[in-house]
This record gives structure tokens, sequence and C-alpha cells, in this order.
């Protein structure tokens, strides 16, 4: 029997992004394989604010946001306006079928804060854009019972695993870390070895995303070294500064006197 044909994602990024996983091609590589490849890395959440992602942004200008768009792709029945609250999903983690939406979460299936811990805080504000509305891998973002989402929280398959489909989770995580270069930590990738071995070795086909990283900038008066403004560096988890206690407070306006920068 013929293999089947691959399932085409339509990539909802913006152009220069899209056009660099474009020409950059497809990563083919077996499960364990891959896990293997996964680059090793102690973890740190010093800084994490939910807010340095933006998500749930229109990003093809049609009226849905992404919580609606992934809800519109995993419907098993058609669905309609803006707004989506009907239709019928089985939720991945629990076999559950669902057919309002309210009862369901959007699973960033790597956690925005894990996300964080692995690599993410030395990204730009337009990556973390692009990885918190991932609609160019269908194994970014999965519509999940609302329970089960919240058993998940931000943790990892060191820490966690579904009640149902453990190896699509597995295979799941493993791609989203390749396609955004995320490392993982020594427990998460001794979990994730073992459950490789009890699954079947797939070959994974990931595009890898463009990441690009906050880099330094020349200073300016009244500005940190690191960013080109407050709202920069409080994207990245920085700030509100202190004047005397942070060696770096001078490099940031006090506009109202009371000795706190960066506010």
């Amino acid at each position: 029997m013929p293999a089947a044909a691959p399932v085409m994602v339509p990539v909802v990024v913006a152009s220069g992004a899209a056009e660099a996983e474009r020409r950059a091609g497809p990563v083919r590589v077996r499960l364990r394989a891959a896990v293997r490849a996964l680059r090793v890395a102690a973890e740190t959440r010093a800084g994490y604010d939910r807010d340095a992602f933006p998500h749930w942004i229109d990003a093809d200008g049609d009226c849905r946001d992404t919580r609606d768009e992934v809800l519109h792709d995993e419907s098993r029945t058609a669905t309609s306006g803006c707004d989506i609250r009907t239709g019928r999903w089985r939720s991945p983690y629990d076999g559950k079928v669902v057919t309002r939406s309210a009862e369901l979460d959007i699973d960033h299936v790597v956690a925005l804060a894990e996300a964080w811990d692995s690599g993410a805080r030395r990204w730009d504000l337009d990556t973390r854009r692009r990885f918190a509305n991932d609609l160019g891998d269908h194994r970014s973002l999965v519509a999940v019972t609302a329970a089960t989402n919240r058993s998940k929280s931000d943790r990892d398959p060191a820490e966690w695993m579904p009640p149902r489909g453990r190896c699509a989770f597995v295979r799941h995580w493993v791609a989203v870390k390749t396609r955004w270069s995320l490392t993982v930590d020594r427990a998460e990738r001794t979990a994730l070895r073992r459950h490789a071995r009890t699954c079947p070795n797939r070959r994974l086909v990931v595009r890898r995303a463009r990441v690009g990283r906050t880099g330094p900038v020349a200073p300016q008066p009244g500005t940190d070294p690191r960013f080109g403004s407050c709202a920069e560096a409080r994207a990245a988890g920085y700030g509100p500064y202190v004047e005397g206690r942070d060696p770096e407070y001078h490099w940031y306006r006090d506009g109202d006197g009371d000795g706190v920068v960066c506010e």
C-alpha cells in the first residue's frame, strides 16, 4: 500500500519568517534520534512573564484569533463565525468528546513558561509572538479539555503525561522543541528517552522556525544597554529597576522622581 500523502498545514507567520522557513526545508528524523539530538541545558525561570508572549492574535486578519483558528481546524464538524462556540472536538489528552468550545483550552504543547526556561528568554519579541501563535505546525497548539490542560499546567514529560495518547504527546513535544531549537533538561531528556523506547519509532517531519534573539544594542541615554526601550526590557522580563540597587539603573529614566526607573 502506498504511503499516505503528508498533510499540508498553512503557515501563518510574518512573511520574512515564512520565507526563511521555506528555504530551510524540513528536518526528517526518527523519534528516538530526534530525542538524542535535543541539546541538554539547565533551565531557569528567572524573569518569566506570560505577557512576554503576545498570544491569541489575529495574524491573518480574518477576524478569528489563534484560539478560534485552532478550534476551527480541529473541529470534526463545520464551524462558523469569528468567535467559535460550537463544534465537535475530541480532546487528545483524555479522549473526551466536547461540543461547546467553552469546555476547551488551547494548550501550548510546550508551555510558554517551559519555552522560557528552555531558551525563549533569549528570543526577541517577534519570535515569542510567533511561538505563542504557532499555526505553522499542527503539533504546537491543541484543543484539550480545560481539566487536562490545567492538570498539565507548565510541566514537562518528566513531571506530567496525559492519561491517553502518550506516544502522540511525546512526538508532538519533541517536534515542537526541535522546531523552535529549544533545549531539554536532564530529567526531561531521561523521560523522553524512556517513553520513546516504548513508542513506535516514527519519522518526524519538522520545519524549523526562524528564531530571532535579543542582542546587545548601543547604549542610549535613559535605556538599558541590552534593550532599546523600557518596553523591550519589560517584555524580556526585566524591570522595574530601583535607583541604587541595580548596577545599570543609570541607563533608565526616573520620570516621576520616585527612585524607581523603567516603571
